[in-house]
């Protein structure tokens, strides 16, 4: 007599995998489909209607074409980030930062985004102007979470400081937003994990946050998230001050 084949349970890694392929496609057709929309759309009205239309309201449908450019250069350049670190084909090198000019950098590569709040730079007390770093990667990794304060924290401030702390270097990016769910500090460095806001109207590949740990894991350091007493995210970046050890 002929056994009968045995059925395996799916692998848990497989159907993480699976998962993952999933939120990744939804995220993704998502969030291409919908700048591309509103650039279609504006560009047809100011086609078709052009001879009708104020001078005002030709300038802000070129507008809404620009910002929405941004955004999907912005959504392309994620996807890109993260293909090329899942490869292993991101190797850090070390050279001397100016960290104020660093952050300053980040802030104007901001583009259009960085009218849209006051955005302030604090070293803390006695803080060295210099770190040991890869200027490129750590300056990505701030602009992720600069840009995740812009996105999640509203029309609000956004304050950026760096020191000295517990044989570290700091970079910490707070804004004046709702903050981080209860219990999802960790869960939001997932990718393709993003929370939403009845009034948020910004979405993303839930992509930058977890380019951001990358980068800080190349780096030897971290990134954590939290929640202000007084209101607002803040994420910090830090590694230690002895780089050349771990690189």
């Amino acid at each position: 007599m002929m056994s009968k084949p045995r059925l395996h349970a799916p692998d848990s890694s497989d159907e993480m995998r699976e998962s993952l392929h999933r939120r990744m496609l939804s995220s993704v057709s998502h969030d291409l489909k919908t700048p591309l929309a509103t650039i279609i759309g504006s560009l047809e009205i100011y086609q078709r209607m052009q001879e009708k239309l104020t001078l005002e309201k030709k300038e802000a449908l070129i507008n809404s074409c620009l910002n929405e450019a941004y955004r999907l250069d912005c959504f392309i350049t994620n996807i890109l980030d993260m293909a090329k670190l899942e490869s292993n084909a991101v190797t850090p090198r070390r050279e001397w930062c100016d960290i104020d000019y660093l952050l300053h950098d980040c802030i104007i590569r901001l583009g259009p985004k960085r009218e849209q709040c006051d955005i302030s730079i604090q070293p803390s007390n006695g803080a060295s102007k210099k770190a040991l770093a890869d200027p490129m990667l750590l300056g990505r990794a701030v602009s992720l979470l600069l840009d995740n304060a812009i996105k999640y924290g509203g029309k609000t401030a956004v304050k950026m400081e760096y020191g000295d702390e517990n044989d570290a270097f700091f970079i910490r990016v707070r804004d004046h937003g709702p903050g981080i769910p209860d219990g999802k500090e960790e869960e939001i460095f997932a990718k393709y994990i993003r929370y939403h806001h009845a009034d948020y109207q910004n979405a993303g590949t839930g992509l930058g946050l977890s380019i951001c740990r990358e980068l800080m894991r190349l780096l030897g350091g971290k990134v954590q998230a939290g929640n202000h007493p007084s209101g607002g995210a803040i994420f910090t970046l830090s590694y230690p001050q002895e780089l050349e050890r771990v690189l």
